[in-house]
């Protein structure tokens, strides 16, 4: 019974030591996370039902956030059907980093964002 129990104890600390090895060569390589960027943004033009606009926007998000290369996704209606504008609808609804806005209203928006000078 020790010999399994002894086992278990190499395995756990085993995973622990590569796990503490692995965040330290990361964090060797990749350095500290960059400063955030107020005045970048990932636009995404979709059109047709949104087939895969939940994977693509939750990466780009995650990219961001952890990243800091942009401060918002904006998601563009070039064409959606309503399946698509709902689905878009509700990822902008649960995200503070997505923002939903047809063509029209594009050009509104980036005037909006960047009128005014950033600190």
């Amino acid at each position: 019974m020790h010999l399994w129990q002894d086992g278990l104890l190499a395995l756990l600390a085993a995973i622990g030591l590569s796990s503490l090895l692995w965040a330290a060569v990361r964090w060797l390589f990749c350095g500290r996370p960059t400063p955030r960027r107020g005045d970048a943004l990932a636009l995404v033009p979709v059109r047709g039902n949104g087939e895969h606009l939940e994977e693509q926007i939750r990466y780009l998000a995650a990219l961001g956030r952890e990243e800091g290369c942009f401060d918002a996704v904006v998601v563009a209606d070039c064409g959606l059907t309503e399946e698509g504008r709902q689905a878009a609808a509700l990822l902008a609804r649960d995200s503070r980093m997505v923002i939903f806005c047809g063509r029209e209203e594009l050009s509104g928006l980036l005037e909006e964002r960047f009128s005014s000078p950033s600190p």
